[in-house]
């Protein structure tokens, strides 16, 4: 009975700390519909990314879910800057590729001030 209930709680700690790890959404590099996407489109796109990298960045700080893991379950926490930095890379190649896109249709770079994605104050 005592070992049952030790592997039913075991278990339930498993699938809790699993939970747990912060996943970041990933972003496809290409879409089919990007050819299609005028100036306003693409810089829409990079606004979206802007956000997104913010949004990653913000799970590899120190979180309440980040010091649980380093404290509880150490391999939750290396899930989380494993996932991140998949997350960051991705974004940069679709960040590339939207810029080569805008070139290619002789769109102007838009400069953003870092982690807001707003134009700079003139």
């Amino acid at each position: 009975m005592f070992t049952r209930s030790r592997t039913a709680f075991a278990a339930v700690a498993l699938a809790a700390a699993l939970a747990g790890c912060a996943t970041s959404p990933k972003v496809t590099p290409t879409l089919e519909s990007d050819a299609s996407l005028d100036c306003n489109g693409i810089y829409d796109e990079l606004a979206q990314l802007d956000r997104a990298e913010a949004d990653v960045e913000s799970k590899k700080g120190v979180t309440g879910t980040n010091v649980a893991a380093a404290l509880f379950w150490l391999p939750g926490l290396i899930y989380t800057y494993m996932d991140a930095g998949d997350a960051l890379r991705l974004i940069e190649q679709r960040r590339g590729y939207l810029n080569r896109l805008g070139d290619s249709k002789n769109c102007a770079r838009r400069i953003v001030v870092p982690m807001t994605g707003e134009p700079p104050a003139e």
